[in-house]
């Protein structure tokens, strides 16, 4: 599933060309194939993120930061209380991260994903 490259324009400073995914799964799609697009108008690149394995988008990755409760450095995974690599994130510094987010939307950061349309229309929804 890909946008065109016309589309793409018409959602610069605007919306998603898509209406927003109900699953983690079709997002991942949109996001690999090149579809979404930041506040710019530019497509957003789907790339693996190194610390969390999850495709990188225009948000900030917790790993990207350092962790306030076991305090590991940015791009490394959080640990456990044993030694052993955690397989999430801290609570902390999931919120680091949104904090930075907000920050950069408030500050009308362009390349913040842009937002979904509000009220699609029923053939405008994605399809299974």
């Amino acid at each position: 599933m890909t946008a065109e490259p016309s589309r793409l324009g018409a959602f610069a400073g605007g919306y998603q060309p898509f209406p927003a995914p109900v699953y983690r799964f079709e997002y991942q799609q949109l996001l690999s194939a090149g579809a979404l697009v930041d506040r710019a108008g530019r497509p957003v690149s789907g790339a693996p993120c190194p610390t969390c394995d999850w495709l990188v988008d225009a948000f900030t990755c917790p790993g990207a930061l350092p962790c306030p409760r076991c305090s590991v450095k940015a791009e490394q995974r959080c640990i456990r209380p044993s030694g052993h690599a955690a397989d999430r994130f801290h609570t902390g510094r999931v919120r680091a991260a949104e904090a930075r987010d907000r920050a950069r939307e408030e500050a009308g950061d362009p390349t913040l994903l842009a937002p979904w349309p509000e009220h699609p229309t029923p053939n405008e929804r994605l399809l299974p």
